[in-house]
């Protein structure tokens, strides 16, 4: 499989959802913070696919925040990084986030642009998820992808289960 094919699979394909423990918020315990971590979705439009590559949006985030595929597969694989002290590949995904509408320039998350592109099936995984966003921006992005993946690698294991 294409490079670029695994990062669209891995950051834009169509993600199900699932509840997985550590990602689910159960109360409305820090609701408050979780909507500042939203985007005002009158204020932003919404993209589709013919608005951009995610060929070009890899090229021009990888130029900046340069990771190997290694790393990418390692997401694809257990949905998180080798080495997750490491900046840049977070700051990669911040960056490709960004690039596709998903997390807009001052790190919200544009909830309906997620949805739009396939990256979550509804918004209820991206609510789930705000709570793992802490830390710096390029961390906060990751943690966010991290816990989407995670949702979409268990729904395919469950999937798989059921053959």
């Amino acid at each position: 499989m294409k490079a670029t094919t695994q990062l669209t699979l891995l950051l834009l394909g169509s993600i199900a959802i699932v509840a997985v423990s550590g990602c689910s918020v159960a109360n409305n315990d820090g609701a408050e913070q979780r909507e500042a971590l939203l985007a005002d979705p009158t204020a932003i439009p919404v993209r589709s696919f013919k608005d951009y590559s995610v060929e070009d949006i890899y090229t021009e985030c990888n130029k900046t925040f340069a990771i190997s595929m290694d790393y990418l597969n390692e997401m694809n694989d257990t949905g998180s990084f080798p080495d997750e002290t490491d900046k840049t590949p977070m700051c990669f995904i911040r960056c490709f986030l960004q690039k596709g509408g998903i997390v807009t320039e001052d790190d919200k998350v544009n909830k309906e642009q997620a949805v739009t592109v396939g990256w979550v099936k509804n918004g209820e995984a991206i609510d789930d998820c705000l709570q793992e966003m802490t830390g710096n921006p390029c961390e906060r992005a990751y943690f966010l992808t991290r816990c989407v993946s995670t949702r979409h690698l268990v729904e395919g294991r469950s999937k798989d289960n059921k053959k």
